[in-house]
C-alpha cells in the first residue's frame, strides 16, 4: 500500500464547486474527472469541531462525546470550557497508523491541542494566545525551531478579532495567512518522511460566512452590484491554484482526498431561542431584564427552571433533569412527555415574515446511540433547516428574531453537506452519490493497509 494525502477546505460546498464554479477550478476538475467524487453528509450538528473530529477518528459525535466548541464540567450550568484534545477519547488515525510504524504529517486540524505524541509531526490547532500554548502546538518540539527558521514564525490558527475587521482586511488577512499555512504544509511534505499527509485549510470558513450573501441570488441581502460578488469564487480560484501545486509535489501513486468538514448556505436571521424559553415560562430569572444585555446562567431560577439552551447556528436544548444537573427539577417521569411538547411548540415557530419554517428536531434518545450518549444535548434544533440561526447569548431583544447573538452577526451558516474527492488512478469520473463523514477513516487506514479496527462504524468508500 502506498501514501495517502488528505486535504480539507473546511466548509467547501458541494452545490457551487460540483457545480457551476467547476469550469473555473481546473485542478479539482482534474480530480473529479480522474477519480470519484461525493456529497459529504456532515455530523449533527454540522460543525467543524464535531465533523472534523469524526472524520479523523471514524466515529459519531455520540461516541466522540464532542457537539460544540464548549462543554459543561460535571453538568454545571456556568462552569463552562473549551473543548480541547483532552475531550476526545477516541484514537485519531493517525495514532493508528502510528501503532503500525506508520509515520504522519498533520496540520491545523481541530482539537489535536494539547498534542498527544505520535510517530510524526504535528502543528496543531491552538486558539491559545499565550507564549506557553504557542511553544506547544508543535511536536515534536525541535520542529519549532525548524519552522520558525523556514517561515520565520508559527503561523496562527485564525485570525484573532476578525469581525472587527473591514471587509477588504478580512480578503488581505485571510491570503496572507491561507498562503503561510500552505507554505508551511509544503515545506513538511518536501522535507519529512510520510504515509499519511492530513492538513485543513481553516480560513475558507472565514471567506464562507463573510462573503457567501454577496452571491447567493436566493439570500435575502443579496446585491447584485455588490464589488465582492466574485470575491468567494476568487478565493477557491485561488485554493484550486494551491491544490495543484500540493499535487506537483506528490508521486503519481500517491492517493488524494480533498474533501470538507460540512457545507455552507445563506442564514437569513436568528431566533433568539434563550428570549422564547423566557417567554413560554420554561426558564424563569431572578429579575426580568429590561433591556437587551448578554445572556448569564448566573441570571437564572435554577430551581423554577425546566428547559436551557446554547447555540447560535442549531439550538442546542438541555432539560434540567432531576438527579442530573445541579438543581434539575424534572422528575425522570415528566421527561418523554416535555421533549414532546418542545417539540411541536418548536416547529410552530414563524419566520421574521409570518411564513411557516422548514424546522427539524432531533432527540437524543432517538437520533444518537453511542457510549458518550450522557454528553448530548436532549435535543437539537435546526430553524427552517439551519437557514435560520439561533441566538442564545443575548436576551432580552424586542422581538423573536435577531441577526446577532454575543459575538456578532453572520449572513451564513453550516450545512449539511460537504465534498469529497478521491484519486487513486483506479476510478475515473465516478460520482458516488453520497457518503459519511465516519467513512473517511476507515477509508484512509484501508489506503495504508491498515487493519480497520471494529468498533468503526463506517464504511470503506470504493
Amino acid at each position: 500500500m502506498g501514501k495517502i494525502f488528505v486535504l480539507g477546505i473546511d466548509g467547501a460546498f458541494p452545490e457551487y464547486i460540483f457545480g457551476e464554479w467547476l469550469d473555473d477550478l481546473p485542478n479539482i476538475k482534474k480530480m473529479v474527472k480522474e477519480g470519484s467524487y461525493a456529497k459529504l453528509n456532515s455530523t449533527i450538528p454540522p460543525l467543524s469541531v464535531t465533523a472534523w473530529s469524526s472524520i479523523y477518528t471514524g466515529k459519531s459525535p455520540a461516541d466522540t462525546g464532542i457537539f460544540e466548541y464548549i462543554y459543561r464540567k460535571n453538568n454545571s450550568y456556568d462552569d463552562i470550557h473549551v473543548v480541547t484534545s483532552k475531550n476526545l477519547k477516541e484514537k485519531s488515525i493517525w495514532e493508528i497508523a502510528s501503532e503500525h510504524g506508520k509515520k504522519s504529517i498533520v496540520c491545523y486540524l481541530n482539537l489535536t491541542w494539547p498534542i498527544k505524541p505520535f510517530n510524526g509531526w504535528m502543528v496543531s490547532d491552538s486558539i491559545f494566545g499565550s507564549e506557553k500554548d504557542k511553544d506547544s502546538c508543535v511536536y515534536p518540539h525541535e520542529l519549532k525551531k525548524e519552522l520558525e527558521n523556514f517561515l520565520g514564525e508559527i503561523p496562527p490558527l485564525d485570525i484573532a478579532s476578525f469581525r472587527d475587521f473591514t471587509k477588504e482586511e478580512i480578503v488581505e488577512e485571510v491570503y496572507k495567512l491561507t498562503e503561510k499555512h500552505i507554505n508551511l504544509m509544503k515545506y513538511m511534505l518536501k522535507n519529512k518522511t510520510w504515509d499519511l499527509f492530513f492538513g485543513v485549510i481553516g480560513m475558507s470558513d472565514r471567506m464562507n460566512h463573510t462573503f457567501w450573501k454577496y452571491m447567493d441570488k436566493k439570500h435575502r441581502k443579496y446585491d447584485p452590484n455588490s464589488k465582492f460578488k466574485n470575491t468567494l469564487m476568487d478565493f477557491y480560484k485561488f485554493l484550486d491554484i494551491k491544490i495543484g501545486e500540493f499535487i506537483d509535489l506528490l508521486d503519481e501513486n500517491v492517493k488524494i482526498i480533498v474533501l470538507s468538514d460540512h457545507g455552507i448556505t445563506r442564514m437569513h436571521n436568528r431566533i433568539n431561542l434563550t428570549d422564547w424559553l423566557i417567554k413560554n415560562k420554561y426558564m424563569v430569572l431572578k429579575e426580568s431584564v429590561k433591556e437587551k444585555c448578554k445572556f448569564n446562567p448566573k441570571m437564572v431560577d435554577w430551581e423554577k427552571t425546566r428547559v436551557f439552551a446554547i447555540g447560535a447556528y442549531e439550538g442546542q436544548i438541555f432539560i434540567n433533569l432531576e438527579n442530573r444537573e445541579p438543581k434539575g427539577i424534572v422528575k425522570k417521569e415528566e421527561y418523554g412527555k416535555l421533549i414532546e411538547e418542545l417539540t411541536i411548540k418548536l416547529k410552530k415557530i414563524l419566520g421574521d415574515d409570518g411564513k411557516e419554517l422548514n424546522t427539524k428536531v432531533f432527540i437524543k434518545k432517538i437520533n444518537y446511540d453511542g457510549k458518550m450518549i450522557a454528553e448530548a444535548p436532549d435535543m437539537i434544533i435546526y430553524f427552517d433547516s439551519l437557514e435560520y440561526g439561533c441566538n442564545t447569548s443575548l436576551i432580552g431583544n424586542e422581538t423573536l428574531w435577531s441577526p446577532s447573538t454575543a459575538k456578532g452577526s453572520d449572513d451564513a451558516t453550516h450545512s449539511q453537506q460537504g465534498i469529497f474527492i478521491m484519486k487513486d488512478n483506479k476510478i475515473r469520473n465516478k460520482n458516488v452519490g453520497e457518503v459519511n463523514v465516519i467513512d473517511v477513516a476507515p477509508t484512509i487506514l484501508n489506503s495504508l493497509g491498515l487493519e480497520i479496527p471494529n468498533d468503526l462504524m463506517g464504511k470503506v468508500i470504493e
